[in-house]
């Protein structure tokens, strides 16, 4: 059994190098050279970016999809996640995957963290993906657990030999995704996600709770030091709640919609908000202390006003995509954003009453972002 296990875990790592190799050859006139990231992510906020669509052809934009990435990483993200679920990934293809991927690293530049996606079936699948995402320069994969036949058919057990597998053979540092809500209620465990960084250190790097599971963030905490292992929430919405407990920041579909909110919320927690905040770290006098309350205190106050802000983006991603198309596309410099944003056929744009609902929700807090 062993035998036959490692053996397997050779001829993955074989292909893995052979089809990254064609890839790269394949791939050379139009890839961006990235330079040597940390093995673990940085901590701060994601944004797992959205995808725009030709309205008439139904193809990739990658000249407006440019000037998107390129905006999102001018707003102070610690990086960007390209080809997650916000991405639409499940309706790309794997040549507009890779596509999308080298246009993110000609948009930001070679020193900006990018997370590819690389969530699929099979662990043949998964490492394909994997290998186009490194040759398009890609810094870190993010994976969901198989999850196709539910619950029933992946138990922990099998979960486990995926990742293991997939682990042995991978090119890049994976960070686990877990979102029972699009994986047929397939849902990681903390002993899981544990067990696989102790298994695997400086290759499982870190972990996407999409499960809002602020639980599940302390006892990861507890058991893994920060320097080997990030802990992201999958929303902006437990953001405070999750860096209080150990938390390295998290990956939201709502920095889509206002990125440089979710990052004054981050920034005012840590204590990086400003000169002052970041003086009071170094020194533990009464005025240090004053600051530190008084910028945590402000956290508090934005993370409640843009949690409500958020609702949009619960909805899906038809609305989490016409929100950006409002709010973001304008400072990004993309013309006609709402026909862009539309959802990939055959999915359906939000109806008139829900756009209304969604700039009424977001109305207020565009202003704050605005003003940032």
């Amino acid at each position: 059994m062993l035998r036959s296990r490692r053996a397997m875990q050779q001829r993955q790592q074989k292909t893995t190098r052979d089809t990254q190799q064609t890839d790269v050859d394949h791939a050379e006139p139009n890839r961006m050279a990235t330079t040597k990231k940390p093995a673990v992510p940085p901590s701060g906020v994601w944004a797992p970016a959205v995808t725009l669509f030709d309205p008439d052809t139904d193809t990739l934009l990658l000249e407006d999809q440019k000037r998107y990435f390129g905006y999102l990483a001018s707003t102070g993200l610690a990086g960007l996640v390209v080809l997650g679920t916000n991405a639409e990934t499940f309706l790309l293809t794997r040549e507009e995957r890779t596509a999308l991927l080298a246009a993110a690293r000609v948009a930001v530049g070679p020193d900006f963290p990018i997370m590819a996606g690389v969530s699929g079936h099979s662990t043949a699948q998964v490492l394909e993906y994997m290998a186009d995402a490194k040759a398009a320069g890609a810094d870190y994969a993010l994976l969901l657990p198989p999850a196709y036949f539910g619950a029933k058919a992946s138990p922990p057990a099998v979960v486990a030999h995926f990742y293991d597998d997939v682990a042995a053979a991978a090119p890049l540092p994976i960070v686990l995704y877990n979102f029972p809500g699009v994986c047929n209620g397939v849902d990681l465990d903390s002993d899981t996600v544990a067990g696989l960084a102790r298994r695997h250190p400086g290759v499982v790097v870190g972990v996407k709770l999409t499960c809002g599971s602020v639980a599940k963030v302390v006892r990861l905490a507890a058991e893994l030091p920060p320097d080997k292992f990030a802990i992201y929430g999958g929303q902006a919405d437990f953001l405070v709640g999750a860096l209080a407990v150990g938390a390295a920041g998290c990956i939201s579909a709502f920095a889509n919609i206002c990125p440089k909110t979710v990052v004054q919320i981050y920034r005012l927690w840590t204590g990086h908000a400003s000169r002052a905040s970041t003086d009071a770290l170094r020194h533990d006098d009464s005025r240090s202390a004053d600051v530190r309350s008084a910028d945590r205190a402000a956290a508090i106050a934005l993370h409640k006003q843009a949690a409500l802000a958020e609702r949009p983006c619960k909805n899906g991603i038809a609305t989490t995509k016409y929100a950006a198309a409002v709010y973001t596309a304008g400072p990004a410099g993309i013309a006609d954003a709402v026909a862009k944003m539309r959802p990939r056929r055959p999915y359906l744009e939000p109806s008139e009453a829900e756009k209304d609902r969604c700039r009424g929700l977001l109305a207020e807090m565009a202003k704050v972002e605005a003003a940032l």
